[in-house]
């Protein structure tokens, strides 16, 4: 559990330190940061799916696969809708960092020694 908590928190980490490197430098960072959110999301995902297959009776693992998997259907269904849901569309950019957030949660709630058992 130790090795997952450093990637997440590396793939948490490197968007906010992009960010920070082109506050300082001013050096164009900022575009790289927001790029390196999609390796963050696929880190995570990459983790939660380890860890659901790992703990399949943890019904908190299920549950952020689902939320993943629904937050892309329903993506798909938006994009690919003639209707103009332009109000709607907002809400895809608030419920990444939440599962973010959620997903780290789950990783730093556990003890180091999880996986070993």
């Amino acid at each position: 559990m130790k090795a997952i908590k450093i990637i997440n928190t590396i793939a948490i980490g490197t968007p906010f330190a992009l960010f920070l490197i082109d506050l300082v430098v001013q050096g164009g960072f900022s575009i790289f940061a927001l790029l390196s959110t999609m390796f963050t999301g696929f880190v995570q995902v990459i983790l939660g799916l380890f860890l659901m297959i790992r703990f399949p009776k943890n019904i908190h693992y299920k549950s952020y696969i689902i939320a993943v998997v629904l937050y892309f259907l329903v993506g798909l269904m938006v994009v690919f809708s003639d209707s103009n849901n332009d109000g709607f569309i907002y809400i895809f950019y608030i419920i990444p960092p939440c599962l973010a957030v959620y997903l780290s949660i789950l990783i730093y709630s556990h003890p180091n020694n999880e996986l070993s058992q």
